[in-house]
């Protein structure tokens, strides 16, 4: 590093040795949300290509009699936000859809009890389906959680179709694959937008370093 000082000009050297500190801040300080809002994009908008495939699925393995459109899946189902998630403030957004990930997490489980009962085989694709988005929303509420200022309380999830008839479960767990699938279009949009945003702060900072440099030049 020395001798590299006196080769290259002075206001080079300055430039260089602050856009290496504030590169060096960026990367202790938002480490977790540099990486975890792109893989949460990722993940969240392979699962909005993968949900509509789902409820089809889903839809085709109800029985005789279930009918195969969702404009009929209006149950009452608790733990999705009222509005838009766009509609919200980034911090708010965000705890908004950790929330209601981690309530996806509790109807999936029920969702998958219900379906072993009901479906057979075992085998049946609409388990491994099921099971596999299960574990990705897992995934993505960790990715949620990391980006968070403050976790909020763990949530206690009761299921929304406990109690009820053989039939009112299946439409309870075609409401809740519908919500999700529109639930997650929302989430890839926002998280596009987070995206930008911090890519747009970044480059303010940067360009901030390069001016002090130049005037101190």
């Amino acid at each position: 590093m020395v001798l590299l000082l006196h080769v290259i000009p002075a206001t080079s050297a300055l430039m260089y040795i602050l856009l290496m500190s504030h590169v060096a801040r960026l990367s202790t300080a938002k480490l977790c949300g540099t990486t975890a809002v792109i893989q949460s994009r990722k993940l969240a908008n392979f699962l909005q290509n993968q949900s509509e495939d789902l409820l089809k699925t889903y839809l085709s393995k109800q029985g005789e009699g279930f009918p195969q459109t969702t404009s009929l899946c209006k149950e009452p189902v608790e733990g999705f936000p009222e509005g838009q998630v766009t509609d919200t403030k980034p911090n708010e957004m965000l705890r908004s859809i950790y929330v209601t990930l981690r309530h996806l997490d509790g109807h999936f489980q029920t969702l998958r009890r219900q379906q072993l009962d009901l479906v057979s085989p075992p085998s049946d694709p609409l388990h491994k389906k099921l099971t596999d988005t299960h574990n990705r929303i897992q995934d993505l509420a960790g990715n949620i959680k990391c980006l968070l200022e403050e976790v909020p309380p763990e949530i206690s999830i009761t299921s929304s179709s406990s109690g009820r008839g053989v039939f009112r479960q299946k439409m309870v767990g075609c409401t809740v694959l519908r919500k999700y699938s529109e639930f997650l279009k929302q989430v890839v949009s926002r998280l596009n937008h987070v995206i930008s945003r911090r890519s747009a702060t970044r480059g303010k900072g940067i360009q901030r370093i390069q001016k002090k440099v130049l005037r101190l030049g």
